[in-house]
This record gives structure tokens, sequence and C-alpha cells, in this order.
């Protein structure tokens, strides 16, 4: 039987759209798991996390309904997964299957919103959009597939900007803070629009290689709120009905938008960014802003200059990145110039710090086996001795400070069970010298030493709001000097009498002044778009970061120098926001009746079946038959089972499938089985002497291959290296019984045949079990969003095959790959030289018409040269040398089908060297041979999204020269990268 057509796959199974489903990775073997259970959740949590998931408990159940109600849905209880040992602040909802993850460990610019609280309304309203698609046709494709028929409609109809920005309005409006009363998160959407217009919607939304697009959570709120406030708090809800309603539409969601009067996305988005660009540009018209002194600014298109520090010597230091450049620590010398000093890795948002011996920072760190289990660790660089070493290991420190001429430093320490610290470490020995509780457990943000001995200031943060305090960390002492407040004050810088810290007002974040002698406040600054990052350089010179179109610039000012005097803490509480507040309803109130019970929770809960098919999905070939398939994914992540019928007769052979993998311990165990019977129906007449032959099967054969492998992926990652090793071995057994035939012979007479005999053959059983044992490693410098590829690193891997046990000896194949990257003449760049070489030696000997002998040999590991499609051999050299650029950035659109984000060229040499001997059947003599292939030509690849689909493709096409038969080819390039459809929370 025939694969399955396109519209049935399409039909009956969403599956292909993702490929795989996703896994966030694994959290540690040695956790002991709780849980909590309650009316629309189960929290699953490590055991040291139990006090504050039962306080999450809590806030979910008495938020949920809050959450559901504008949308008029209250979803299906919904599991919700804490991983509590690592060091990194998000979350994010999966479909199929279907679940909540968090990562509760807070960001160091957390809004005025308990970090768990933020990810409670955010995540929760993502939930509930989902889940409110299962309606309609999407309900009824779900009979047929489970989980995947929502995923799959939200994945092709559901655009990331209205999720995103529908979940920022939610968070915003049931909060006392939130994203949308932020001027930060606005400015960077404010100052594109006043100085530039607005983009075309395809651009705004997927995002350029050209220019700096803001991301689409900013796009997402504005487009999204200001359509409910212009329309109604029922449209959204409206269109999700529709859209899970009618799912077999092609265009569920833009239909639905029609009520607004408008046809599609693109023009509602014209029509709403038009006046909202009006709105700012006659804002800023009309705005007068403070003078500054520019010190330094970016060289690239978009440059953000951030978190400057400033030693005892008037050493200025900061951090630079950009789209288009690496993340790295820089020396702003007196002239404006900036001097490398250090690339740094993967980084949360997080200041540096510096003093006259030493620059410090943070990065986080993986673990080496546990995805879920990195760390954030001090990175040191010793400026003396032009070095860098980590300061810790597996350590959860934040927002590191430096005093002057000393070897302490102060960091933010949150602990697995949500607890906040301050800790002093020794730099000379890495030692913990005094670990300090926040008082009530207010979570310490942005700390800094002050010019007094053993003095601390910084924001504390509760649920009243976000104070300035100080901290003597000789005993232990705390002072309250800016009460909480909900303006957001941030990086503040104590010198003598003054406190200088970052604050919103309604339309931008500005530079403040506190006096600590009559605690009166004065604005110093008033900026277009914003000020922040406040840093006292020579006692009188006020540094600090300027936002503009292009990023932020250092700029100065005089330190005493005043804007506004004696202000109060600003209401962020911008009109917008109070609109979309009164569309909320209040009468959702919740009452709890009893504290939930902390419960064990097995990490041997294996099971949880959440899609299926009614058809046979092969995954890893991208194949469908007729069929069935089950898919299972635990909560964990641990265990991930498929199992399916294939009922195509052509692959009876493998008719009944089970795939297991366990990721739950140090190894990743994979088992795979597949067995069935096959019976073919032999046709052809086969002539002999005077006569000929048929052959007739007796019974089924019958098949059974299992697929037995273990591998430890190990991650290596340090700094501005990304790391990675793995060792794998796979054992791969195949099993043909019963191959039983009968030889019925004719002979010819003179008008007619006869049948004259018949032979019984019985063919011996197929046991073969093969073996593979590979490693693999790599080591890139990481790059940036504008390079082509890795412009510096290696890669390696070894591979070896054999058959060692059973009846059918396959030989031995053993092979060696690497791969360099190096950078190229022109920015972004890159050429990429592989090198791979590979051998192999025959097994059992094979029948054939050849005067030759033939033997069984496994199929080739590597790839061949661009051009051919196989190259006999028995050993061969392979050489890849490509030279990648990027050619273009067009930014084209086709609005609503195509959007072309960049070209990219390639120039490619290819040669392959092959050797191998025949030997005749009759004499021992053995002919050696030895030849060469080489292909020369060209890649012209575009990168690009098509229907507005959030995840890119490349497609494009390969030219060259093939050498061997001096002729042209031509090929095709299609690729993407798919993962499950999941939404987040930044």
């Amino acid at each position: 039987m025939q694969k399955l057509p396109v519209a049935v796959i399409l039909l009956f199974s969403t599956l292909p759209i993702f490929g795989q489903y996703y896994t966030s990775g694994t959290d540690p073997a040695s956790i002991k798991w709780k849980q909590i259970n309650t009316d629309r959740f189960r929290l699953v949590f490590p055991e040291e996390f139990s006090r504050a998931a039962l306080d999450l408990s809590f806030y979910l159940d008495s938020i949920a309904p809050k959450v559901e109600a504008l949308l008029h849905h209250r979803p299906r209880k919904i599991n919700i997964l804490i991983h509590g040992r690592s060091a990194y602040s998000n979350g994010f909802v999966s479909w199929a299957p279907r679940r909540i993850e968090l990562y509760p460990t807070p960001d160091q610019e957390n809004y005025s919103t308990d970090w768990l609280e933020q990810l409670a309304i955010h995540e929760y309203r993502h939930v509930v959009q989902i889940d409110k698609l299962r309606q309609g046709f999407t309900k009824f494709g779900s009979w047929f597939t489970g989980q995947q028929a929502t995923g799959a409609v939200l994945g092709l109809y559901v655009p990331l900007w209205f999720m995103e920005g529908d979940a920022v309005i939610t968070e915003t409006t049931l909060s006392k803070s939130g994203r949308g009363r932020l001027p930060v998160f606005t400015q960077p959407l404010k100052a594109r629009l006043i100085e530039y217009g607005y983009d075309s919607f395809d651009k705004a939304y997927l995002g350029s290689y050209r220019d700096y697009i803001p991301d689409y959570y900013k796009l997402g709120y504005h487009f999204t709120a200001e359509v409910r406030r212009r329309y109604g708090a029922d449209l959204w809800s409206d269109v999700l009905d529709n859209t899970g309603r009618n799912s077999w539409s092609l265009t569920p969601f833009r239909k639905a938008i029609r009520k607004t009067g408008f046809r599609n996305q693109r023009l509602l988005y014209n029509a709403v960014f038009d006046s909202l660009t009006t709105e700012w540009r006659n804002y800023d018209l009309n705005l007068t802003s403070s003078k500054y002194r520019i010190i330094a600014k970016g060289d690239d298109d978009y440059t953000t200059i951030e978190y400057p520090v400033v030693t005892a010597r008037d050493e200025v230091f900061a951090q630079i990145d950009g789209p288009g450049q690496r993340t790295r620590i820089v020396q702003i010398l007196p002239n404006g110039d900036k001097k490398n000093i250090v690339y740094t890795g993967f980084r949360n948002s997080d200041p540096i710090t510096a003093n006259e011996r030493w620059i410090a920072w943070t990065e986080l760190q993986p673990h080496i086996r546990w995805e879920n289990a990195d760390y954030s660790i001090v990175r040191l660089f010793d400026r003396i001795e032009g070095k860098t070493k980590n300061l810790t290991a597996k350590s959860r420190y934040f927002s590191p400070t430096l005093s002057s001429y000393s070897d302490t430093l102060a960091v933010v320490e949150c602990t697995t069970n949500y607890r906040f610290f301050i800790s002093l470490i020794d730099i000379p020995s890495g030692e913990t010298i005094k670990k300090i509780a926040t008082p009530e457990n207010a979570f310490p943000m942005h700390p800094s030493w002050t010019d007094k001995q053993d003095e601390l200031v910084m924001v504390l943060f509760t649920n009243s709001g976000k104070s300035i305090a100080t901290l003597n960390t000789k005993n232990d002492t705390w002072k309250t000097l800016r009460n909480p407040s909900f303006d957001e004050p941030k990086y503040p810088t104590k010198k003598g009498d003054y406190v200088w810290f970052t604050a919103s007002i309604p339309n931008s974040e500005e530079i403040f002044r506190l006096s600590t002698l009559t605690g009166k406040t004065t604005q110093v600054t008033q900026s277009r778009f914003g000020a922040t990052y406040p840093a006292i350089l020579n006692k009188d010179t006020l540094l600090y970061c300027d936002y503009s179109a292009k990023g932020y610039r250092l700029v100065k000012i005089p330190a005493q120098q005043s804007w506004e005097t004696e202000v109060k803490p600003a209401d962020l509480t911008n009109p917008l926001v109070k609109q979309l507040t009164k569309q909320e309803k209040r009468d959702t109130e919740y009452s709890i009746h009893k504290t939930p019970e902390i419960k064990s929770y097995s990490k041997w809960n294996l099971l949880n079946i959440h899609s299926w098919a009614p058809a046979y999905v092969n995954i890893d070939d991208s194949e469908i038959y007729p069929g069935i398939s089950l898919m299972s994914q635990n909560l964990l992540g641990t265990a991930i089972v498929t199992a399916g019928y294939n009922a195509a007769n052509s692959k009876s052979y493998e008719k009944y499938h089970v795939g297991f993998s366990w990721r739950g311990w140090f190894p990743i165990i994979d088992f795979d089985i597949k067995w069935g019977d096959y019976k073919e129906t032999f046709s052809n007449q086969y002539q002999i002497n005077n006569g000929f032959y048929t052959i007739d099967q007796l019974g089924k054969e019958k098949h059974l291959n299992i697929e037995v492998g273990a591998k430890i992926p190990l991650y290596l990652s340090r700094g501005k290296w990304q790391r990675y090793f793995q060792v794998e071995t796979q054992l791969e057994s195949q099993s043909i019984s019963n191959q039983n035939y009968i030889q019925n012979i004719y002979t010819y007479l003179v008008n007619f045949s006869t049948p004259t005999d018949k032979n019984l053959i019985k063919l011996p059983d197929i046991n073969y079990r093969g073996m593979e044992y590979s490693l693999y490693f790599h080591n890139k410098l990481r790059g940036t969003n504008r390079d082509v590829n890795t412009r510096f690193g290696q890669s390696v891997s070894l591979l070896y095959r054999h058959t060692p046990w059973g009846n059918y000896n396959a030989g031995e194949n053993y092979g060696i790959s690497s791969r360099l990257y190096f950078p190229g003449i022109g920015k972004h760049h890159s050429l990429v030289v592989d090198n791979q070489w590979q051998k192999k030696i025959g097994g059992d000997t094979i029948s054939s018409e050849s005067n030759y002998l033939t033997y069984l040999k496994f199929n080739d590991l590597l790839d061949m040269p661009r051009g051919y499609n196989s190259i006999y051999n028995d050993e061969m050299y392979i050489f890849n040398g490509t030279y990648q650029m990027p050619l273009w950035n067009p930014d084209w659109s086709l609005p609503g089908v195509l959007y072309i984000k960049r070209f990219r060229l390639h120039l490619f040499f290819d040669l392959a060297v092959a050797k191998y001997q025949l030997q005749e059947k009759d004499s021992k003599t053995i002919y050696r041979y030895s030849n060469t292939y080489t292909s020369t030509g060209i890649e012209l690849l575009s990168d690009l999204h098509a229907f507005r689909f959030i995840l890119p493709f490349t497609i494009g096409y390969r030219g060259g020269f093939r050498e061997v038969d001096n002729s042209l080819f031509h090929e095709v390039i299609i690729s993407t990268s798919f993962n499950n459809f999941l939404v987040g929370k930044k």
C-alpha cells in the first residue's frame, strides 16, 4: 500500500508539523519530588521548594478565575513542573504534552510583582488561550490526534504577537506592576517609531538581519492592547472561538479579525501603529530634554552600552552587545574609544563590577549532565595578570559588586528553597565570608558598595513594592532610605550624602538623586526615550546610559544637576492601562477552604499518553503509513514512549513498533523494537536448461529488529566557548526466520510444459548483531545573531561499526570526521573546512554474477561531495571547503505569504579520494584502484518566513560542476529546524 496522501496527513495527523515533541531537558536524578493538587493545578517540585510551592498554589487558585474571566474559559486541570535547581529565569507552556514549566529563580530585572506571581499570571493566561482553541473542528480533530490537534492549530494559526501581547496585558491589569506599565518595556519600540516610522507588519513581527527590531512581546502588547481598547474586551475571546471552531479554514484567525472592519492583520496593524506613531511623535515634539555630553556610543547600527562602573582611579568599564556584536566587557577610554577586556558567556540581566584589581560578572553555566540544573557563577578578570577564571562553582550568585581597593565581593544569593541573601566572598580564597538574610525574605537587587566602609546600598523588593536600603555588613543592620514604591527604582549608587538611582515616570526611565539628610528626591534627567545605569566619576560628574533608536550610549552631566526638585514616586498606571484594567471582571473571587496537602511524587510515573493518530508515523524518516500511533511523554521528561501499528502491506515486516527513551539516569537509554511477518509473491518464471521453475513461499517470514543504545551527553560550555561531548554505543539486532520456499520445476514438451519436480528450499535464519560506537566533541566560539555560521571553532567525531556476534558478518567500518571554523574576510563571514576519512573491511562473501569476489559491507559513514550521490570505495578521504557570507538583507515582503529576510552565498570546493580493490574469484589476483572526484559550485540561499509562521525556513539553489563526467548539476535546498510549539515568559 502507498503512503497516505498529503491531504490525509494534514487532516488526521498534525504530528509532522513539528517533527518531534519538545522537552526542556531533565533534572538531577537525586531530586525527591513532591506534589500539590488543587482543583485547577497539580504542582510538581523538588522537596526543598515545598514552602514556596505551597504559597504559589494559594496564589494560583486565587488568581486563576481572574485570568480566565475575559476569555470566558476555564481550562482543564494542568500540570506545573518547577525546575527548582536551575539558576535560569523563565517559564513556558508547551502542548503535547500540555504542561507549564517554571524556572523560579528571580531575575535582577524583575518588575514590582513577585517572580512566581509573574509566572503564574503570564503562563496560566497562555494555558487559557490555548485550551480555549479546543472546540469545534479542533475538538473533533483531538478525538483522532489527542493534544497535538490543539498544538497544531496554535502553531499554524495563532500568532505569537497575540499570545504574548495578551499575556502581558493580563500580567499588567491583574497586578500593581507588569510590563505594560513600564516605560523601559515600550522604549525600543517608541524610539524606532519616532525615528524611522513603523515597519511593515511582516518585518515588525518576524524581525530583520538589517535593522534592530523590537521583539514580538513589545509589538504584541501595544497591538493587542490598542485593539482591545478600541473594539472591546471580548474581541480576542471571539477570535480564539472562531479559530478553534473553524480550524478547517485556512485563515480562521484573520477572518475573526474582520469584526474590527479591517480585512486582515496587516491593515489593522497599519491603522493602530500609524496612530501610535503620530501620538508618540507629537509627544516627542513637545518634549524638552536635559542636555548631556556623549562619552561613548556604538559603532554599529545598534549597540547597547550598559552597566557602566567607575573605579577609584576614575577608570570606566561597561558591557557592550548588540545583534551584530558578541557580548563583551570594555574599558571606556577618555577619548571615547573602547578597549576590549573580555568576551563573556551567556548571562542573566546582571550588572558588571570592577575595581583597581578585578573585574567581576556572573554567567550561567550548565550542569555537566542535567539541563535543568544550571548554575550562576562569578567570573573574574585579573587586571594585573590579564587572566580570566571562575571565582565560584556550582553557585547561585547574581549582581556582584566590588568596593575600591578590596578583595571582598558582595553578591545576591538565591537558594533552591527560594530564600534570598547577601553573601560576601573573599576573592583570593573563593570562600564565603558571610551570608546575610534579607528582612522578611525581601528580594535584593543591584547592590553596590558605598564610600562608607562595610556599607552596601541596594533595592529590596517585597509585595509592598521596591525600597532603597543600606546594609551594614559588619553588624548586619538594615536602614531604609526610600520607602517601598512601584515606580521601579534600580541601580542605586551612594556617594556621600546622596543616592543616585534609576526610576520610572509615566513616559520614560530617568535618573534621580536622593538626599539621605533631608529625604528629598530630585529628578536629575529628562530624556527622550530613557536614562539609566548611573555612576559617579571624579566625584562631581554623573555618567549614565541614554537610550536612542541605535541603542544605549554613555553620556555625562554634572552630578548635582537638577531637572525637577522634590518629586514623589510616579504612578505608572498610564491611560491605556487604566482603560484595560476597567475592562477586567472583578466578580471572580475565589476562596480557599483548606490548605492543600503536600504529597510525594514518584519519578517512576512513566506513562502519559498525550497524542495519537489514525496513521503510523515514522518521525525519524518523516514517513506516514496507514495504521495507528501512540505518543507518551511523562511530566519529568525522563520517559518518552512511542508505539504503533503499521497496516501497509509493504511494511508488514515491521508491523508493530515500540520505542522507549529513558533520560532519568546519567546515561540516556534508548530502546526500539519492531516486529512483524512478511510474505512475498513471486510471479516470475525463471529459465533453466529445457524448462523453467517458479518459487512459492511457504508461510511467512518472521522479522524482529531490536535497537538498544546508551549515550552520555556532557555539557561543557564555559565563558565564550560552547562545548559539548557525547559518547554513545548502540546494538542493532535483526533476526529473520522461517525462510521456507518450494521450487516448482517444469519441463518443456512439444506444445506444453509439465511439472517434473519440487524442491524444498530452507534458508538458514539470519541473526545480525551490529555494534556501533561513537564519540563527538565540539568547541565553538559564541557568535552573534547575524553570523551566517560559527566564526571560530572545531568539532570532531569518531565512529566504529562491526558485527561481533550472529551469523551475518557485515565486516567493519571506522571513520573520523572533523570540522574547522574560521572567520571570513568580511563581517559575519565564515570559512568551514571539513575533513573526513573512513575505511571498510568486508565481511561474508555474497554470491553475484561478477567475476570478482563480493563482500557484505556497511554503508558509508561520510557525507558525499556535493553533486555525487554515491562513490564506490573501501577507503575514502573527503575534503569540503565552504566560504559562507551574507549577501543581502532585503526584508522583502509579499504580505501574508512570504517574507525574505536574508540572502546568503556559499562558495564550495569538494574533493573525494576513493580507494578500493577487486579480487578475481578463480585466482588470487588483486587489482587496486584510486579515483579522485571533485565538485565546485555555489549555493544561493534565502532565509525566509512563509505564511507568517514564526519558525524560519531556508530555501535555495545549489549548482556546480562535477569533474568526474564534466557535467553541471543542480539541486534545490530546503531546510528548517522544528521543535514543539511553546510560549514563554521572556
